[in-house]
């Protein structure tokens, strides 16, 4: 190339190149949405991993919620009572009734 020749095919193969980069970034579509509940890897000098969507596995045999049992009440708390006792040396203390 001549002296002049090389600077102009630099700037033309920078122009270029830059103005591929609009198309590409157009063209190039967003990958999915991946879900993963749970990963497991294992192995100590061969590593095996991997992820499962285990919600979606098991949603086929899962009830629908009108199978479900209804949500129990909370119990009502036990009474709650304590009796203290000093006899000059030891402190006696334990639930009454």
């Amino acid at each position: 190339m001549t002296r002049w020749t090389r600077p102009w095919a630099i700037a033309a193969a920078s122009v270029f190149a830059l103005a591929a980069v609009p198309g590409a970034i157009v063209t190039v579509h967003a990958p999915g949405i991946a879900n993963a509940d749970v990963c497991v890897s294992a192995g100590r000098r061969v590593s095996v991993s991997g992820c499962a969507n285990i919600a979606d596995a098991v949603a086929p045999y899962v009830p629908p919620p009108a199978y479900y049992a209804p949500m129990p009440y909370d119990p009502p708390p036990p009474p709650v009572s304590a009796c203290v006792g000093y006899n000059g040396r030891w402190v006696n203390a334990s639930g009454c009734n």
